[in-house]
C-alpha cells in the first residue's frame, strides 16, 4: 500500500477491525424509515460468509432491473495471487443467486497477480463490468478491468479472449495506479477512472476509455487515456479519483480528492469533453476544488459522487471539523452546479456537514449516496462508537432536496446499525425501487465479511419487486 492509500483510506480502512452482538430489529408493524427491513436477508441483512473480505476504495452496489443485486470487494485467497475480485449477487429477497456461478459468488484472476476490486457497472444486455487494481511482484499495479456474462462466466470476447485487460500507465516511481470507478457510455465505450502514479508523493486524476471489445478507444485523447493534476502552486500533489458519470451532453464528470495545499485535500472535480479535452466551461479550467476548511488540518476527503436527475453533482466524504490540534471528521457534503460553482440553495452555500458523535472526537464519514424518486439524498458511512478500540458502526442519514436532515428518517434524519461483527462500515448504497440497499464490510476479530442490507421507506415494503 503505498502513500496514496494510506493518506486517501486513514479513516477507513483503519476502522475495519472488529464488533458486539447484533441489534434488535424492528418489526413490519413498527417499521420506520430508515429501520432494516426484516422481510430481506436475516433480520434486514445477509452475510457472504467469507471471513477474508476487504476493499481499497468504498465500493457502491448495484440493483439490476430485475432487483437483483450485485456487490464487489476483495477476497484474500491464500494462493500465488494473494488477493482476488470478489463479486456476489443476490436474489431480491437477499438471499444469493445460484444461477450466478452455482452459489451466487465469483472470483477473478490476473494471471496469478494480485487485485482487488473497487467498482461495477452493468451493461444493457446484462454483462457486469468490474474495476479495481491488479498488481504484479516489482511491486507494479495497472488499471484491472473484467466482463463476466449474466451468469458469472468470464466473457470471452472481452480482452482477446481472457475476460480481463490489463491498462498500465506507468507514468513514475513505482507505477502503481489504480482504478477506482466505472461508468458505461450509451454507445457502450466503458469509462475508467482512477489514478496513476507520476512520483514519489505525485499522483494524478487517470481517466481510460475501453471500447466494447476492452481495446483503448484512440478517438479519447489520442491514447485512450488521460491524466489531470490539481498541483497546488506549482508543486506536485496527491489526486485521486473516485468517481465518473456522463452527462446527458456526453461529458465527462470525474470527482475525488485533490491535494490543495501541502498535506491538506480537498473535494475536487473534473469535467472533460467527449474527446478527453479538459472542458474550459467548467470552472473555467475544466478543474474545480471545494475547501469547507473547518479544522486544523484543512482537510476534506471525497469518497463517492453521483449526477442528480437535473444534472447536478452531489459529493459526500468527510470533513475535519476538530478544534485546535484536535481532529474529528464529520460528515462532509456538497452540491455542485453544472457550471462547476456550488449550488447556493443547498445547505449553507451548497455544503452540509453532519456530525454523529458516539464518542468525543469519534469521527465519521460518509462513504455513498443515492438520489431517491422525492429528490432526497440517501447518505451512507460510518461512525467510530467506540474510541478505545476504534469500533464503528454503518449510519445512514437522509437530506431533503434543500439539504437539510429529514426528520422522517430514523432518529431526526440519522440512523446507525449493527450488522453483528465487532466493527462495520458501509460502502456504498443503491435504490431497490424505492427501498436503500446498503452493503459494506464487517468485521469479527480477525474475519471480515461482506454484508448487504435493506432499508425501509415510507413505512411499507415497497420496492416493487416482491
Amino acid at each position: 500500500m503505498g502513500v496514496s492509500m494510506q493518506v486517501r483510506n486513514a479513516f477507513v480502512t483503519s476502522q475495519v477491525l472488529a464488533l458486539a452482538a447484533a441489534m434488535s430489529m424492528s418489526n413490519a408493524a413498527t417499521a420506520a424509515d430508515g429501520d432494516l427491513d426484516p422481510t430481506f436477508g436475516t433480520g434486514g441483512f445477509t452475510l457472504t460468509g467469507l471471513t477474508a473480505a476487504g476493499f481499497e476504495l468504498p465500493a457502491k452496489p448495484i440493483v439490476q432491473a430485475d432487483g437483483k443485486i450485485l456487490i464487489c470487494s476483495t477476497i484474500a485467497t491464500g494462493g500465488p495471487s494473494g488477493n482476488d475480485f470478489f463479486i456476489a449477487r443476490f436474489n431480491v429477497d437477499g438471499s444469493f443467486d445460484t444461477s450466478f456461478d452455482f452459489d451466487g459468488q465469483v472470483t477473478v484472476d490476473f494471471a496469478g497477480r494480485g487485485e482487488g476490486c473497487n467498482a461495477l457497472a452493468l451493461q444493457a444486455d446484462g454483462k457486469i463490468v468490474a474495476v479495481g487494481t491488479s498488481s504484479d511482484t516489482t511491486p507494479n499495479a495497472d488499471f484491472a478491468v473484467a466482463r463476466l456474462n449474466a451468469d458469472g462466466s468470464l466473457d470471452p470476447t472481452f480482452g482477446a479472449g481472457s475476460g480481463t485487460v490489463l491498462v498500465p500507465f506507468d507514468l513514475g516511481d513505482n507505477n502503481s495506479d489504480t482504478a477506482g470507478a466505472v461508468t458505461l457510455q450509451p454507445d457502450g465505450k466503458i469509462l475508467v477512472a482512477g489514478w496513476a502514479v507520476v512520483g514519489a508523493n505525485n499522483y494524478d486524476f487517470a481517466v481510460v476509455r475501453l471500447l466494447p471489445d476492452g481495446t483503448r478507444d484512440t478517438t479519447f485523447n489520442s491514447t485512450g487515456r488521460v491524466t489531470v493534476a490539481f498541483d497546488f502552486a506549482g508543486t506536485d500533489g496527491i489526486d485521486q479519483a473516485d468517481a465518473i458519470m456522463v452527462d446527458d451532453a456526453g461529458r465527462i464528470v470525474v470527482g475525488g480528492v485533490a491535494e490543495t495545499q501541502p498535506s491538506s485535500f480537498g473535494f475536487a472535480l473534473v469535467r472533460l469533453l467527449p474527446n478527453g479535452q479538459l472542458d474550459h466551461n467548467f470552472s473555467a479550467d475544466g478543474r474545480a476544488t471545494i475547501d469547507f476548511d473547518l479544522g486544523a488540518t484543512l482537510s476534506e476527503l471525497s469518497y463517492q459522487s453521483i449526477l442528480t436527475r437535473d444534472g447536478k453533482i452531489v459529493m459526500v466524504g468527510q470533513a475535519d471539523a476538530g478544534s485546535g490540534s484536535t481532529t474529528n471528521g464529520d460528515v462532509a457534503i456538497a452540491r455542485v452546479l453544472p457550471d462547476g460553482s456550488l449550488d447556493g440553495t443547498f445547505g449553507i452555500g451548497g455544503k452540509v456537514v453532519v456530525p454523529f458523535d458516539q464518542v468525543t472526537n469519534g469521527g465519521e464519514v460518509a462513504t455513498g449516496v443515492v438520489e431517491d424518486d422525492a429528490g432526497r439524498l440517501v447518505v451512507v458511512g460510518a461512525t467510530v462508537v467506540d474510541d478505545t478500540n476504534f469500533f464503528t458502526r454503518s449510519f445512514a442519514l437522509r437530506l431533503t432536496p434543500g439539504g437539510d436532515l429529514d426528520a422522517s428518517f430514523g432518529t431526526f434524519g440519522k440512523k446507525v446499525y449493527n450488522f453483528g461483527g465487532d466493527s462495520d462500515l458501509a460502502t456504498g448504497v443503491a435504490l431497490q425501487g424505492t427501498q436503500p440497499i446498503m452493503a459494506g464490510i464487517t468485521t469479527s476479530g480477525t474475519d471480515t465479511d461482506n454484508f448487504v442490507a435493506r432499508l425501509d421507506v415510507d413505512m411499507i415494503f415497497a420496492n416493487g419487486f416482491e
